[in-house]
């Protein structure tokens, strides 16, 4: 089969038309694809700092009933922390063998206490020391 350059031209504008296609509908999927982690991040973010509020108000009810039964010294607001997976804190640390999903970890400068709030209750307290970061060596960044 002998093809004439008329006719090498003209498969040649078909493959090129071809490929140029493929390569537009591939770029649209993926376009597509990006545009839905973007979507998707964007609500992250504003479930995040949309509950910013809610959590601070949530923190400060679980001081204040901590406070009620524990002494927390005045001027000092405890870090709030809700445990949200026991399993993995309690093979790491034995501090948490009586926690639940669902508690609170409050942290000072001198203590952690992990409190229960359905129960209305402190399941432990353990010093805390916060080592200060180690200066880098002369030289080292």
């Amino acid at each position: 089969m002998d093809l004439t350059n008329s006719s090498r031209t003209k498969l040649l504008t078909y493959l090129v038309i071809i490929a140029l296609v493929a390569l537009v509908v591939a770029l649209d999927l993926r376009r597509r694809a990006v545009e839905d982690q973007l979507q998707k991040l964007s609500v992250s973010v504003d479930q995040v700092t949309g509950n910013r509020e809610q959590n601070r108000e949530d923190a400060r009810k679980v001081v204040e009933s901590v406070k009620k039964i524990f002494l927390i010294p005045a001027g000092v607001e405890p870090t709030v922390a809700t445990i949200v997976d026991v399993e993995a804190l309690k093979s790491r640390n034995p501090f948490y063998k009586n926690a639940q999903n669902g508690d609170y970890l409050l942290v000072t400068a001198d203590r952690a206490i992990l409190f229960d709030a359905d129960k209305n209750l402190i399941l432990d307290v353990a010093p805390v020391q916060i080592q200060p970061a180690a200066p880098a060596a002369p030289g080292q960044q």
